[in-house]
């Protein structure tokens, strides 16, 4: 995947371990949010949601079928006018019709199972703080077919029947991509960017449950699919990641008319709650004569 991106002339703004980033070919941005692990051989755009293998992305870049792209691979000659990409995809020349529907999804799920029988994906709720029984809760063991390769992640559904996916190596989505609302007939809500943000916010308050309902947006290009149902509350409380995103989320709401608390302000020298959550996870395996012990001050509730 990288090799064909580079023969587009796509070329990394920078590479961390096996995670290969880019500025998304599919819009103007100026921080890189399209990224390919090329041990996995699988990217992810963090701006759209969406993800896949090589025939996932080649068929995106060059809006033919399987059938085409799979010919224009095996010749290796077309033409890349990344004046067009953004607005109508790669032009490869008239031997290429129109591109049919995608109709088959970029990863296939194989198996679900519960939490708890593959130590793999058990350690890396772990090594993200996450409580297991809070995340036995509300994730599944997912195993999925990306091509003819087999893995699996901790996976959390939203509400269309599809699935987030997240491993210590990978970072994706099952189609259909949605938002997750979990009711529970509160007349509040909190609203979180990813799951990760609401599976740590719920193992940091395991001990005071939060007595709200949940709205996990899986991803801020989702946030107008949330808005009729935050509005449907009394009050939205909002946790926000701590970037430009998380400023735009916010606004979006304010201009909505939502009732809406900035709760982000519990984690104000991190990122998000999960960053939080680790950090406190990490101080407290300090020797404790090193630190001094900080009380929480509440989670915005």
């Amino acid at each position: 995947m990288v090799d064909l991106l580079e023969h587009c002339h796509i070329r990394p703004q920078y590479v961390r371990g096996q995670d290969h980033w880019y500025l998304s070919p599919f819009r103007d941005e100026k921080t890189p949010s399209f990224k390919v692990n090329a041990r996995l051989n699988v990217y992810y755009d963090h701006g759209s949601g969406q993800g896949g293998d090589i025939i996932d992305l080649g068929r995106v870049l060059f809006r033919c079928d399987t059938k085409a792209l799979l010919e224009i691979l095996d010749s290796d000659l077309f033409l890349f006018q990344p004046q067009d990409l953004k607005s109508a995809g790669l032009h490869i020349g008239s031997a290429v019709t129109p591109a049919r529907a995608i109709d088959q999804p970029a990863i296939q799920i194989t198996a679900l199972k519960e939490l708890g029988s593959n130590p793999a994906i058990t350690h890396y709720l772990e090594s993200r703080g996450i409580d297991l029984a809070v995340a036995k809760t509300y994730c599944h063991e997912v195993y999925y077919r990306v091509g003819d390769k087999n893995y699996f992640a901790a996976g959390f559904e939203n509400r269309s029947g599809g699935y987030e996916l997240r491993s210590a190596y990978f970072k994706g989505s099952t189609s259909p991509k949605d938002i997750s609302h979990i009711e529970n007939g509160h007349s509040s809500v909190c609203v979180l960017e990813g799951f990760m943000d609401f599976l740590s916010l719920l193992s940091l308050r395991k001990q005071e449950q939060v007595q709200t309902d949940f709205v996990v947006l899986n991803s801020v290009s989702l946030a107008e699919r949330s808005v009729d149902i935050v509005k449907g509350y009394s009050t939205a409380f909002l946790y926000p990641d701590h970037d430009a995103a998380g400023k735009k989320l916010l606004e979006r709401f304010e201009s909505e008319g939502i009732n809406g608390v900035d709760a982000s302000g519990i984690y104000q020298d991190y990122k998000d709650l999960n960053q939080m959550l680790v950090a406190s996870k990490h101080q407290e395996k300090q020797p404790q004569h090193r630190y001094r012990h900080r009380k929480s001050r509440g989670l915005g509730l």
